[in-house]
Order: structure tokens, then C-alpha cells, then sequence
């Protein structure tokens, strides 16, 4: 799907639960060509699901950028503190991916859990506004479009829309310039990738 030669990007990935958002983000991280996919995984979904180790100290995660693979566990440093766990990773991203070449990705998936439409911690604004500098893409998935801060959809290159049925979840897409009526009848599995620079809408499923 991605032209990873292109223009940086950032990803936001929307839909109701067991639309197929999840799937997608997987396959979608699977087949890209990136050096490095970190994940903040502090429910260990993804680790479950990919089969893959969490890292839960510095010192894992730094092994674990050989295998192109870092899929955080905040509870190991950071027990009782999820904020300060997160604010650790996306320091860390950031940090590792100023260091290297080549195309890194970071997954957040429910980003409204750290963030609301005023505020959101620096760390994370900073991949926002300029993790693309260093070929870092922000792929953000959430079930609640309307409670992400105006940063990250505002720095969002392209949308990829799964079924939502909420009327404030519709508005909120056809303002970033989503059909809303098309998405709220979408079956489930299909989506409609959005291109925020050109306006071109593709449509594809997963299931």
C-alpha cells in the first residue's frame, strides 16, 4: 500500500471493535520495509498476537532492535505509572530513530488513552510534529477518531477507515475528510484509505 520512497508519512487507523483496524495494522507492519516497528504494548496484544518477546528494561529493548522488532512493556520500569512508561517510550523512539537511517515505525493503538484533544505529552507530540524528519511513521489506531488531538490527525498523511456506527466517531472523519455515510456502511473487514494530501480514496479489505 505504502511508496515508502515517497514523502514521510503518518498513518491513522480508525474503526469500531472487530471491524478489522487491528488485522490491518499487523499485516500492514509485517510487509513494510522498515528497519525497526516499535510498539507500546502494555496489554501484551501484540506480543501475543505477532509471537513476539515484550521488552521490558532498556537494555531489552536495545537487543531487541537487531531482531527489527521492539514491543515495549511498561510494567517492568514503570509499575503503577502507565503515563510515565509511555512518555519513556516515546522518548526512546524518537532518540533511536534520530540514530540510524532507513524507515522506522511506531505503533500506538487506542492513542486517546495518553492523549485528549487539548493536551498530550510532549514526547509524543514530538514524534507527531517531527518523527517524519527522521523517516519515523506514526501509526496511530483508535476505535475513538473524535479524542485524538488536533496534532496527530492534523500531521496525518493518510486515514484508513473501517466501519464506525457513533455519529460524533462520523463527524469527526468527514471532517478529515472521510465519507462519513460510506464509512458508517462499510461491511466488516473493508476499509477506505484516505490519501489527506491528494483526497484519492482507495478501497481494500482485510477479511
Amino acid at each position: 500500500m505504502a511508496d515508502y520512497s515517497a514523502k514521510p508519512r503518518s498513518t491513522l487507523v480508525v474503526g469500531m471493535t472487530g471491524s478489522g483496524k487491528t488485522t490491518f495494522v499487523f499485516k500492514y507492519l509485517r510487509k513494510s520495509p522498515a528497519v525497526c516497528r516499535f510498539i507500546f504494548d502494555d496489554q501484551g496484544q501484540a506480543s501475543a498476537r505477532l509471537k513476539i518477546p515484550l521488552a521490558g528494561t532498556e537494555a531489552e529493548m536495545n537487543r531487541a532492535l537487531s531482531l527489527r522488532w521492539v514491543l515495549f512493556n511498561p510494567h517492568i520500569l514503570f509499575p503503577g505509572d502507565l503515563a510515565a512508561g509511555f512518555k519513556f517510550f516515546c522518548q526512546y523512539v524518537f532518540d533511536v530513530s534520530k540514530g540510524g537511517p532507513g524507515w522506522k515505525q511506531v505503533l500506538i493503538d487506542e492513542v486517546w488513552r495518553f492523549q485528549d484533544r487539548d493536551e498530550m505529552p510532549k514526547e509524543l507530540a514530538v514524534i507527531a510534529q517531527m518523527g517524519r524528519v527522521e523517516r519515523l511513521e506514526l501509526i496511530t489506531a483508535t476505535q475513538m477518531p473524535h479524542k485524538v488531538n488536533a496534532s496527530i490527525t492534523g500531521s496525518s498523511t493518510e486515514m484508513i477507515c473501517f466501519r464506525l456506527d457513533e455519529s460524533v466517531q462520523l463527524r469527526k472523519v468527514g471532517e478529515l475528510g472521510g465519507p462519513a455515510e460510506k464509512i458508517r456502511a462499510l461491511p466488516l473487514g473493508a476499509y477506505l484509505s484516505i490519501d489527506r494530501l491528494t483526497r484519492e480514496i482507495r478501497a481494500g479489505k482485510v477479511f
